[in-house]
């Protein structure tokens, strides 16, 4: 568990991203999108897919990795009813809710989800100072198995904690809900808190 004040130092860091995300978001689709649970924690790396949404057989992710100076992962999480329902706000397309990921939903999918991590990779560089490099946004449904491709290290032979930013969202007067979590090495926790530090009293 994290102590008080470091928890408090990157409720700051967090919430500053999150809403940045979440106003681009609110803009693209022209409703309101609101953050309604926020937490942040040490966790284990096996445990994060529970942190998803376990009982919702169709939980989809869009994830982008960065790297230099940091190794952590940026994600977007929600169920594919409600992805699609994005899209289909988004484009002012008709799109059957239920319908499987196939070739025409998931481009459209990867690009909401790209979009809305690219403003978390915006808020870290103007943080950080730095242009962070990142990979190409990757999408799954299968959290269980996407964990393995975070790059963290082998979580079948090794006991990995990651700090785990957490937040989960509304789109108000619509039935979608989603999750936004940002994932970085629990070894860059004091190095992470030292530079949100610094540009606190910058301001």
């Amino acid at each position: 568990m994290l102590p008080k004040y470091k928890s408090q130092i990157f409720s700051i860091f967090w919430n500053s991203c999150v809403n940045e995300a979440l106003d681009a978001l609110s803009k693209m689709i022209r409703k309101n999108v609101k953050m309604t649970k926020s937490s942040i924690e040490i966790e284990l790396l096996n445990n994060i897919p529970k942190l998803m949404n376990p009982k919702e057989i169709t939980t989809t992710l869009v994830y982008t990795r960065i790297s230099n100076p940091l190794n952590c992962v940026i994600m977007f999480s929600s169920s594919l009813k409600h992805f699609l329902k994005l899209v289909n706000i988004l484009l002012n397309k008709s799109i059957d809710y239920y319908d499987a990921l196939g070739d025409e939903n998931k481009p459209l999918i990867l690009e909401l989800g790209n979009i809305v991590n690219g403003y978390f990779v915006s808020s870290m560089n103007r943080l950080f100072n730095t242009k962070f490099e990142h990979e190409t946004t990757d999408m799954s449904t299968n959290p269980f198995r996407s964990v393995e491709d975070f790059k963290f290290g082998n979580l079948y032979t090794e006991k990995i904690n990651v700090l785990v930013f957490r937040s989960d969202f509304k789109v108000e007067s619509e039935d979608i809900e989603g999750k936004l979590f940002l994932l970085t090495e629990e070894k860059k926790t004091d190095m992470i808190l030292e530079e949100i530090s610094k540009k606190l009293k910058m301001v």
